[in-house]
């Protein structure tokens, strides 16, 4: 059976490893406002060393918000937040001398934590009480990325990311004495690469995870995710829970059945297959509650090309995707909804050849993509409402996969150089790429997921 070499490209997309000079480009939307971060203090059953984890982790998720930066550490503040009256340690006239827009004080009483976050702009002092602490680090740390969330709520009246979590694969070598098998399994992480665990366990290789959408109403689905795996042979789509990770297959077709994406509305899946020769677009009706699908209807398809890569708009009215049905990878855009006369797909990367893996925002006016710069896979940025595409990063490796955060201003990507990959995180405001994985394996295919 026919199957083409740039979709084997694709597949085979992974991330950098340690390089710190990943810089972004897009002129930041807002200046960051600076924020101090008291050292936890009070009487604890947590030793020093545990409390400055938490202390470290609600640093993070402040410092990388895409909103606030976190002020470095000064004798002459924490003498301000330790007074006991309140009037003295959130002195309006103290706290605008320093230059802090928010000044937070972190209590810890036993085995609960409580949080006072004071504005300068409004004189306005918020009171975060009862948090528990169980001494499980990992669930301590999801407590301060909800606490994290909280306040970025409350100062800002916008949801935030913190509590989320990503999806990824990761591959390793299985060194055995008659051979070196490589293998992929689906991990997942919390949006500062930490808290990771290991979801399918199938001693296969598992690739493209995708999160199917929250949903207020059927909240005992929500923690359901698609992914492609090779253990039939040919890789076929998969659908398992991140508590089980055990994988159903999903979609019945003969062929390659790959890079599968979901609608917001979790009723459409969108995917690419070879079962008529080449590697086509399809879609399909889908029900997340019951894990039905409707007959597969191939939404394009063009005579020696190859199509890969989808992704919904948010109202999954429309299909982003990549072709080469013009002799180079690039990035299209076409209507979900099949009809008897073929919609033509409108092209949105004109700049740049050799794009891969586009990403829409969920606020629908962004497409992130992966295209290959100067010889180096960068990430780009397409802007529905000025039609332009701009450069998000630069340096060496190949950066590709980019996926956005609920918020639509945060996206991860992998980046690879030389033989290791890794995962990064990175925001339209600040000039920075953060490395949140580490340790062994291939991180790549990572997917954000809802809140």
């Amino acid at each position: 059976m026919k199957y083409s070499l740039s979709l084997l490209l694709l597949l085979s997309a992974v991330a950098h490893a340690d390089n710190p000079e990943i810089r972004v480009h897009l002129a930041t939307a807002a200046s960051l406002s600076p924020v101090y971060v008291g050292k936890f203090m009070g009487q604890s059953a947590f030793d020093r060393s545990y409390l400055n984890q938490l202390e470290a982790t609600l640093q993070y998720d402040l410092n990388y918000n895409g909103i606030t930066k976190v002020l470095p550490s000064s004798e002459q503040k924490e003498k301000v937040l330790s007074a006991n009256e309140p009037k003295e340690a959130f002195s309006l006239a103290q706290w605008k001398s320093f230059g802090v827009a928010y000044a937070i004080k972190i209590t810890v009483a036993n085995q609960s934590l409580s949080a006072h976050v004071f504005s300068t702009q409004s004189g306005s002092l918020k009171h975060f009480s009862d948090i528990p602490l169980t001494g499980d680090l990992a669930q301590d740390k999801r407590q301060i990325h909800r606490l994290a969330d909280s306040i970025h709520k409350t100062l800002f009246g916008q949801e935030g990311v913190a509590s989320t979590r990503i999806l990824y694969a990761m591959q390793v070598s299985e060194v055995k004495a008659d051979s070196g098998r490589w293998t992929s399994e689906i991990w997942e992480c919390d949006w500062d690469g930490s808290n990771a665990r290991q979801i399918t366990r199938e001693r296969s290789y598992c690739v493209t995870p995708v999160f199917i959408p929250a949903n207020a109403k059927y909240p005992g689905a929500n923690d359901r995710f698609l992914y492609v795996s090779y253990k039939l042979g040919q890789p076929k789509i998969f659908l398992a829970s991140l508590k089980e990770g055990v994988g159903r297959r999903l979609v019945d077709l003969r062929g390659n059945q790959l890079l599968p994406a979901i609608s917001h509305q979790r009723d459409k899946l969108a995917f690419i297959c070879d079962a008529s020769g080449r590697s086509d677009l399809f879609l399909q009706n889908f029900n997340p509650q019951t894990g039905d699908v409707g007959k597969p209807v191939q939404l394009f398809s063009f005579p020696q090309s190859t199509q890969a890569s989808p992704t919904f708009s948010p109202d999954g009215s429309k299909v982003a995707f990549v072709s080469d049905k013009d002799g180079r990878m690039r990035v299209y855009v076409i209507s979900a909804t099949p009809s008897e006369k073929r919609a033509e797909p409108v092209l949105i990367s004109k700049q740049n050849s050799e794009n891969s893996c586009p990403s829409w925002s969920p606020d629908g006016r962004k497409l992130a993509y992966s295209a290959k710069t100067n010889g180096v896979r960068q990430i780009w940025v397409y802007d529905f409402a000025t039609k332009e595409e701009r450069q998000l990063t630069s340096g060496t490796g190949n950066k590709e996969n980019p996926s956005w955060a609920p918020d639509s201003l945060h996206l991860v990507f992998n980046s690879t150089d030389g033989g290791s990959s890794e995962l990064f995180v990175v925001n339209l405001n600040q000039p920075e790429a953060i490395k949140i994985s580490k340790g062994q394996g291939k991180k790549h295919y990572p997917t954000w997921g809802p809140r």
